[in-house]
C-alpha cells in the first residue's frame, strides 16, 4: 500500500491543479489504520477514505482525484479501488466534517508526503463502524478481522482513557445520528473476548 501512496502522491503532485491545494488530506477509516497504526494486521483489502469535505462542492477537483487513485491501482496491478471514498456515501455532510475535524485533532498521520498526506479516523469511529457492522452483517467475510480490530481499538481507548469505557455510551455511539444501535449482543461477544 505504501508504494501506492508513493505513486499516488507523485501523480497528485503532477496534476497543476490539485498542486495548487497540496498536501491533499484524507481520513481513512478502515483496515488501513489497523495495518500501517495498531499492526495487529498484515494486510486489507483496500484504503477507505474520506475526501476532505473541503473539496465537497469542487466536481472537478474530486473527478480528478479519483482519476489518478484509479490509474494508480490500475498502473500497479492493485486494481481499481485499491483507494477508494465509498465509505463516504455513508455519511451526511456534517458527519464528514466533523468525522475530519476529529482527525485533525487526533493527530495519528498514517501516510504523509508532499502532496498526500492520510489520517486515521477518529477512534471511537473506527470502534463504531465496525461494531455497527458486526450489528447488521454478522455473517459478514470480514467479521473475524472487525473483531480483532475492534479489540485492538478498544484497548487503544481504554488506555488513552485510563480505564474502562462505559458500556452504555459505546453502544449509543452514532456520528450519522440515524444508524441502527449496535447490538448488545455484539458487546456482550466483544466483552467475553476482551476479558
Amino acid at each position: 500500500m505504501a508504494r501506492g501512496l508513493e505513486a499516488l502522491d507523485k501523480a497528485l503532485g503532477e496534476d497543476e491543479m490539485i498542486y495548487a491545494f497540496s498536501p491533499i488530506t484524507m481520513v481513512s477509516p478502515g483496515g488501513y489504520v489497523a495495518v500501517s497504526y495498531f499492526q495487529n494486521r498484515l494486510t486489507t483489502e483496500d484504503i477507505d477514505v474520506i475526501i476532505d469535505p473541503e473539496y465537497i462542492s469542487d466536481k472537478e477537483l474530486l473527478d480528478r482525484l479519483r482519476i489518478h487513485m484509479v490509474n494508480v491501482g490500475r498502473n500497479l496491478g492493485f486494481g481499481m479501488k485499491w483507494i477508494n471514498d465509498a465509505v463516504a456515501l455513508f455519511l451526511t455532510e456534517s458527519a464528514r466534517k466533523s468525522l475530519f475535524d476529529d482527525a485533525e485533532k487526533q493527530d495519528i498521520i498514517l501516510w504523509s508526503g508532499e502532496n498526500l498526506r492520510v489520517l486515521a479516523a477518529p477512534l471511537e469511529w473506527g470502534l463504531e463502524s465496525k461494531l455497527r457492522r458486526l450489528t447488521t452483517k454478522p455473517h459478514h467475510h470480514k467479521v473475524v478481522t472487525d473483531t480483532e480490530d475492534v479489540l485492538v481499538i478498544l484497548n487503544a481507548l481504554i488506555h488513552q482513557n485510563k480505564g474502562p469505557l462505559q458500556r452504555d455510551s459505546i453502544q449509543k455511539l452514532n456520528r450519522n445520528g440515524f444508524d441502527i444501535a449496535i447490538g448488545y449482543h455484539v458487546l456482550d461477544r466483544i466483552a467475553e473476548r476482551n476479558a
